[in-house]
């Protein structure tokens, strides 16, 4: 009887360690793993900040050429009025 009562406890203290172990080990891969997410969450949202002043950018120019153009009454000739000039001579 205390034989096995022995036997019965030396398992489950080797199981109870071996799941110790592997929930560490779980643990520990779901932080990296949490880390890597935090890295690209932060590296997308940087990339979209840095698109977006882009795009602002590129919008206040393109808003500044139009009310330029407007402001002077500036068109865009047909093709009819373009003149080329031949300066080779």
């Amino acid at each position: 009887m205390n034989l096995i009562s022995a036997v019965f406890l030396m398992i489950f203290i080797t199981v109870s360690a071996f799941s110790v172990i592997f929930i560490k080990y779980q643990n520990r891969y779901l932080n990296i793993e949490i880390s890597k997410n935090d890295k690209t969450l932060y590296e997308t949202s940087e990339r979209y900040r840095s698109l977006l002043r882009e795009k602002n950018n590129l919008t206040d120019r393109k808003l500044q050429k139009s009310s330029l153009g407007q402001a002077l009454d500036m068109k865009i000739p047909n093709q009819k009025r373009i003149l080329i000039m031949n300066l080779d001579n």
